[in-house]
């Protein structure tokens, strides 16, 4: 059996001020049942609801309340940035990711802490959806192609994955020393190819407030997602000029052979036709360099994930 002397949960904040109390008082009352000091982490992205004025409220009310760190954004930089900037400033033996809205149960973490506590080494324990909670027909759609899209080109099952994990302390520094600015934690974690233990549970409803996911910012996680994790796209531009010039040849050689035998005919909405494809198809390929270019651009630059504006510091 393994003891820790303090369990860390990190909580990335965007607009949740209605669930910190109730997130805070379960995650208390678990802490509790499994014998460990609880420090809890939250991280404010930019909020504009009154949510770091909840975090403050909730610190000086001390007792219960009194193991809580938390950092303010100057503006919203995404949930990546507000996990990583949670994680480096953790200090639990264990350390559980978790979102604020209440669809993942804090309950459960005193299951992923039984099975850390294991004696055979687990370094992450990582909650998996039974199945997906209730959504519009549209993004259940859009779910279902991105991670068809992601096994495709990456190589990895992330259907059902979230971003509910407890990670050993060891699989926190390991993940913290990589060296990208743009970071996937639910496909980085498995890209470390540690020790991990799968656990199944249905997530809940939300408690309070909406869903804030909107189809851009969807779109713009399956896209950075996609390129940071593979080249693949690079391979099928590859691909789709051999097939284009394979054609070209044959299309030519059938050229000649007809005019050879006397037999060629007008051949106007061809020209078209191939001219429209091959333009189509330079473009795309144009626009998937760009996509990795801009990837490159972002990195090189070296700005931080995050910048902090506000922190609530130990005493």
């Amino acid at each position: 059996m393994r003891d820790s002397l303090i369990l860390s949960v990190v909580i990335p904040v965007f607009n949740e001020r209605c669930n910190l109390r109730e997130v805070l008082d379960r995650l208390h009352a678990v802490a509790k049942g499994i014998s460990c000091e609880l420090e809890v982490v939250f991280v404010d992205d930019g909020s504009t609801d009154g949510s770091w004025e909840e975090i403050c409220v909730l610190r000086n009310l001390g007792g219960a309340h009194g193991n809580l760190k938390g950092l303010r954004f100057s503006r919203n930089f995404g949930k990546e940035a507000a996990i990583l900037a949670g994680l480096q400033i953790s200090q639990g033996e264990a350390v559980v990711v978790m979102d604020a809205d209440l669809q993942h149960p804090p309950e459960l973490i005193s299951d992923m802490v039984a099975i850390w506590r294991e004696g055979f080494v687990v370094d992450i324990v990582e909650a998996v959806k039974i199945r997906r909670q209730k959504e519009a027909l549209f993004f259940r759609w859009a779910a279902w192609v991105y991670y068809g899209l992601f096994r495709f080109f990456c190589g990895i099952d992330i259907r059902n994955a979230t971003d509910f994990k407890l990670l050993d302390r060891r699989a926190v520094e390991q993940y913290l020393r990589l060296p990208e600015v743009g970071r996937f934690f639910r496909g980085l974690t498995i890209w470390l190819g540690m020790h991990s233990v799968a656990l199944e549970f249905e997530p809940p409803p939300r408690a309070h407030g909406s869903k804030s996911w909107t189809v851009g910012r969807l779109v713009g996680l399956a896209r950075r997602s996609i390129v940071s994790f593979s080249s693949m796209p690079l391979r099928l531009v590859t691909w789709f000029g051999v097939l284009g010039l394979m054609f070209s040849i044959a299309l030519t050689l059938q050229t000649l052979w007809l005019h050879w035998r006397g037999q060629s005919e007008e051949g106007f909405p061809t020209v078209i036709v191939l001219i429209l494809g091959m333009g189509s198809m330079i473009l795309l390929g144009i626009g998937i360099i760009g996509e990795y270019v801009a990837e490159i651009y972002t990195e090189v630059k070296r700005r931080p994930a995050y910048v902090v504006a506000d922190r609530l510091r130990d005493e």
